[in-house]
């Protein structure tokens, strides 16, 4: 058995509070991390898959801040892009720039193995008002989607949704993970509650959930973005999106892969009070229901 372990939209280098779902606090994302440090050293997973927004301000120098805070975790990871991190050409630079050294090769959208298990790292892009796409956003979003994310969309350009498939097609490994910081699936209506603000899922993620279900190695799809805890299987693929770091509940995914099962179990920090400064009164429902927050997926070698 060995495990690694998910992280999502962390938001780091920021000072700025605000209100999402539930209490969004940059400002303690420092202490966060001095006790995820701690936690982590007690799980001792092989590597962290951080599946976007890892920084949250848009500037170079951030970037390479919440790089640094990263680093400091002590264990090896592989970064995602989301739409804090890639809104724009020269982010996207900055990105390729701070994690080359974790990177697979220099762009970012990549795969890897590791002990047979195939991974699979997508970065969807922003689509404009016309419908197309580019790496860019509009410089309004940019502007804006520190404080909402209203009318943005985004989907998988058709050049990573052929090379997925293309990689796919003549994978090795016993099984596979795909990784996106937009997730395919659109919220279950259990989120749909008073005062949940939905971030949207991608444009196109139908398809690729149809796509992706023609390949039996592919069991499993992580993502973040909408700050809260669900899993959906569909046909055969289980998606399971993860919470933000600095909003309630304030946890993370501990994904175990043994020889005929994944195990993912959702993991608290040790220290319970950053998910109390967040929480607001009946928000709670961020934390998922029983069935979004552990999961045992068969995995039959071929």
């Amino acid at each position: 058995m060995w495990r690694f372990v998910h992280i999502t939209d962390l938001h780091l280098a920021s000072s700025r509070d605000g209100v999402w779902n539930n209490g969004f606090l940059c400002s303690m994302m420092p202490e966060v991390m001095d006790c995820l440090r701690d936690d982590l050293q007690k799980i001792n997973p092989d590597f962290l898959l951080l599946s976007g927004d890892i920084v949250s301000n848009t500037t170079r120098e951030s970037v390479f801040q919440a790089r640094d805070m990263v680093e400091s975790l002590g264990f090896p990871y592989y970064p995602l892009g989301g739409n804090h991190d890639c809104y724009s050409r020269e982010s996207r630079q900055w990105f390729l720039d701070a994690y080359a050294h974790r990177l697979p090769n220099k762009k970012t959208w990549y795969s890897f193995t590791h002990k047979q298990t195939g991974f699979y790292a997508l970065d969807p892009w922003w689509m404009h008002p016309d419908g197309s796409l580019s790496p860019s956003a509009e410089k309004k979003a940019e502007a804006m989607q520190q404080f909402n994310l209203n009318n943005m969309r985004w989907a998988l350009p058709k050049e990573q949704l052929l090379w997925l498939e293309e990689e796919l097609a003549s994978a090795t490994e016993e099984s596979v993970c795909i990784a996106t910081h937009y997730p395919m699936l659109s919220v279950p209506d259990r989120l749909l509650q008073l005062g949940f603000k939905n971030a949207g899922s991608l444009e196109n993620g139908k398809v690729i959930a149809e796509k992706i279900a023609d390949f039996p190695k592919v069991r499993l799809v992580l993502s973040g973005h909408v700050h809260a805890n669900t899993i959906q299987p569909y046909k055969g693929v289980y998606h399971v999106t993860t919470s933000s770091l600095p909003e309630y509940p304030v946890e993370f995914r501990v994904i175990e892969v043994h020889d005929d099962q994944w195990k993912i179990t959702t993991q608290k920090l040790s220290d319970p009070s950053f998910a109390q400064r967040s929480l607001l009164a009946g928000h709670d429902f961020t934390a998922g229901l029983p069935e979004d927050r552990k999961l045992s997926i068969k995995i039959e070698n071929t």
